[in-house]
C-alpha cells in the first residue's frame, strides 16, 4: 500500500524519522518502489529489542541516516565499515539535531516544577517522587506538573500518595503540543528525570521558552545543556544527586533568567527549526556536509 501512495505521490525519496517498525515498513517500501530510502536515529530504543535487530541491514540501505545527537551516531559507526560509510565513500551518519519553532517568552509564576513524557517505568517517575519527598521533609515548597500518560500512572499516583505528595501534584494527562508548551511557558523549571533518551526534545522546547532544565545524564542529554548555562544535569537513577540539585535549582531563583536566557541562546544557535530543516535538506540534496 505506502508503494502505491508513494507512485501516485510521483515521490523521490522516503525518509523515517524513526528507526522503529515503521522504518521497516518503509524500506521494504522504498525497495519495492526503486525509491532512495533513509533514516533518523534519536534514541536507544531503536537499538535495542524488537527494532535493534534489523537496525544494521537498515544503516546499509540507508542513503544517509540523520543522527538526532553525538550520541546516536556511536551505534551506527560501530557496525562494519560497509554500513557506516555511503556508496562514495563518505560516512553516512550525519549529526543532524531535530529544531523546535519560535516562541515567545513567558512570565514567571509561583514556583512550579514540570515533567513532561510517557508515564513508563524507563523515564523515572518513582526517582522523581523519591527526590521530591527528600526536599519536602526538609521544607522546600513546590508544585509539580506531571504531562503525558501511560501504564505506570496508577502505579505513580499510589506512590505519591504515600509519600505525602499527591496534593503537591497535578496530573495533567498526554496534551497536544500547544497545551503542552502553554504548560512549560507557566511552570519555573523542567525536569527530565529518564534512565533511557535520545535526545529529548522536550529539554529544547523547555529551553526555547526560556526554562531552566534539569536531566538526566544520559545518552545526548549532556550535548545540550553541558556547559550551555541553561540548568544542571545529575547522575542517573541517582535520586539522592537529583534530589540535591533540585533543591539547589529551587534555591537559585535569582538565577532562573539567566538560565532561561541561556537557554534560549543555544536553541537559537543550534536548535531553531529552520537551522535544523535547512541541514536536513542538504542531506537530501546530496551535498556533503559534517
Amino acid at each position: 500500500m505506502l508503494a502505491r501512495l508513494l507512485h501516485r505521490a510521483a515521490t523521490s525519496r522516503l525518509h523515517n524519522h524513526f528507526a522503529n517498525s515503521g522504518a521497516t515498513v518503509g524500506l521494504i517500501a522504498a525497495r519495492y518502489s526503486g525509491l532512495p530510502w533513509s533514516l533518523t536515529l534519536h534514541g536507544i530504543s531503536e537499538t535495542d529489542y524488537p527494532a535493534g535487530p534489523l537496525l544494521a541491514e537498515k544503516l546499509e540501505q540507508a542513503s544517509f541516516v540523520a543522527c538526532a545527537s553525538y550520541f546516536m551516531r556511536s551505534p551506527g559507526n560501530a557496525y562494519r565499515r560497509s554500513v557506516a560509510l555511503g556508496q562514495d565513500g563518505h560516512c553516512k551518519m550525519r549529526h543532524r539535531p531535530c529544531g523546535t519553532a519560535e516562541s515567545t517568552k513567558a512570565h514567571w509564576g509561583a514556583p512550579k516544577i514540570i515533567c513532561v513524557g510517557r508515564l513508563s517505568p524507563e523515564k523515572g517517575h518513582f526517582g522523581l517522587l523519591e527526590a521530591l519527598a527528600e526536599i519536602a521533609s526538609h521544607g522546600a515548597e513546590f508544585e509539580l506538573i506531571i504531562v503525558g500518560d501511560g501504564p505506570t500512572e496508577p502505579s505513580i499516583k499510589h506512590r505519591a500518595s504515600q509519600l505525602g505528595l499527591l496534593e503537591r501534584i497535578r496530573f495533567a494527562g498526554a496534551l497536544p503540543e500547544f497545551e503542552t508548551l502553554a504548560e512549560i511557558s507557566a511552570a519555573d523549571v523542567l525536569v527530565l528525570p529518564s534512565l533511557m533518551e535520545g535526545l529529548p526534545v522536550v529539554l529544547i522546547e523547555a529551553m526555547a521558552l526560556h526554562r531552566p532544565v534539569l536531566a538526566s545524564q544520559v545518552a545526548g542529554i549532556p550535548e545540550l545543556i553541558d556547559g550551555s548555562g541553561a540548568g544542571l544535569l545529575f547522575t542517573p537513577s541517582d535520586w539522592d544527586d537529583l534530589a540535591r540539585k533540585l533543591s539547589a535549582v529551587i534555591a537559585a531563583r535569582g538565577e532562573w533568567q539567566r538560565m532561561g536566557d541561556a537557554g534560549r541562546i543555544k536553541v537559537e544557535e543550534e536548535f531553531r527549526v529552520e537551522v535544523s530543516a535547512a541541514r536536513m535538506a542538504h542531506l537530501f540534496s546530496g551535498e556533503i556536509l559534517t
